[in-house]
């Protein structure tokens, strides 16, 4: 198997799952079969260009998201990036819900240090 169709279908699998879909929504929404989808994350499939860009607008993404640069952060610095890859396409709603509950935990530990110290 090539490893460069194994990484592709491995990042479609994962903006497709940040967003919720499944191999059909995001087939229908590309127009193309939910059996090549699924082919194509399993990197069983050689993609034409045409494809990709089926793919990446099925995915509401720019067709440069199949190809992210190489890990060079810190492992805090990737951390958050997968954080911000979970909110990407989420609800304006949900993000609202989440921050909330972040700020929460942060002044919760805010606070725990201050009674310690």
């Amino acid at each position: 198997m090539n490893l460069l169709l194994v990484r592709l279908g491995k990042r479609v699998r994962e903006l497709r799952k940040s967003q919720g879909l499944s191999q059909e929504k995001l087939g229908s929404r590309a127009g193309l079969h939910y059996t090549y989808i699924g082919a194509v994350e399993r990197g069983e499939r050689n993609l034409s260009l045409q494809s990709m860009e089926k793919i990446a607008k099925g995915l509401k993404v720019n067709i440069t998201e199949f190809f992210p640069p190489p890990q060079t952060l810190s492992p805090k610095g990737q951390l958050i990036e997968e954080i911000v890859n979970l909110l990407r396409h989420k609800d304006p709603k949900v993000l609202q819900l989440v921050l909330k509950v972040v700020k929460a935990i942060i002044q919760g530990n805010t606070s725990e240090r201050k009674k310690k110290g």
